[in-house]
């Protein structure tokens, strides 16, 4: 996976997106973004680290 995609994985399985609300789904979608963002600096171990601990793999 890239950085991109375990970084919509994650926000993701932060969100639980099942049913969720609008609001929710912003939410999710902001996430996202900031994790984009952050994961640019990280090593790809770093970030399967991160991914790990929400249950994604990466």
């Amino acid at each position: 996976m890239t950085k991109d995609q375990l970084a919509f994985s994650i926000s993701l399985a932060m969100h639980n997106p099942r049913n969720a609300s609008m609001d929710a789904t912003s939410e999710c979608l902001k996430t996202y973004k900031c994790l984009c963002n952050y994961f640019q600096d990280l090593s790809m171990d770093d970030i399967a680290g991160i991914a790990s601990r929400y249950g994604v793999m990466a």
